[in-house]
């Protein structure tokens, strides 16, 4: 993002911060380095609790999440302040870990400021105006978010690697064609040695009567050798 753009994003009349810079002294003019994320500001309609007496003004629930760039916001925000509006007391809503939202807002309570500081002391804090259109039109709707940015001028190396977002590991959906064809050759494999298996049960022959009448001779009841039966003759002499 170059400095013309820069200039464009940091509006004096909304009364907005967008722009966060390096405190440290010792950053160079050569070194310079812009990085935005976008954020997204919204609410929405609280549901009424059933227990509750009915309420003629229902209640917000402002929050603060990540835009397109997507991520994950506590890896570089440290705390989200909402202050309510100044032409009431003195509000200050703190969210000190993510999810950055806070609910039982009414409707007198906008325009929200919200106050962004940052794991590193030594970036400065931004801000930003919320004015919900739905809330000014008498609730005319359940939700409504507004797009914005935040800016970062030669942020600090640990700061720079907190805000590059983390890619998602590659699913198997989008692991490519290759992976595909592997699994669909190791299933293909599975298939024919189970079909192998079933064609040697179903193919395999019995075993012949020879080897099974050997079995049954050896373990049946011992009989006389076939060489020495004695002759029909000797056997009416015995009697």
């Amino acid at each position: 993002m170059s400095y013309t753009n820069l200039l464009r994003q940091q509006n004096v009349v909304d009364d907005c911060q967008r722009v966060s810079c390096n405190r440290n002294p010792t950053a160079t003019l050569s070194g310079r380095c812009v990085l935005s994320r976008d954020i997204v500001i919204g609410c929405r309609m609280e549901q009424c609790d059933p227990d509750m007496p009915y309420m003629l003004e229902p209640t917000w629930g402002v929050y603060l999440r990540a835009g397109r760039d997507g991520g994950d916001l506590s890896r570089f925000v440290r705390r989200v302040t909402f202050k309510m509006s100044p032409r009431l007391p003195l509000r200050l809503h703190v969210a000190d870990s993510a999810p950055f939202e806070i609910g039982e807002v009414l409707g007198t309570d906008f325009p929200v400021e919200v106050q962004v500081q940052y794991t590193d002391a030594r970036m400065s804090a931004t801000s930003y105006i919320f004015r919900p259109r739905v809330v000014r039109e008498g609730h005319a709707g359940i939700c409504e978010e507004v797009l914005d940015k935040m800016i970062f001028v030669n942020p600090t190396p640990s700061m720079r690697q907190s805000l590059t977002p983390v890619l998602a590991p590659p699913s198997a959906s989008a692991s490519g064609p290759s992976s595909a064809r592997d699994s669909s050759r190791s299933e293909l494999l599975e298939l024919q040695v189970q079909e192998r298996e079933q064609v040697g049960d179903v193919a395999r022959s019995p075993q012949p009567p020879a080897k099974q009448l050997k079995n049954r001779l050896s373990v049946g009841v011992p009989h006389p050798p076939i060489g020495h039966q004695k002759p029909k003759w000797a056997e009416g002499t015995e009697k």
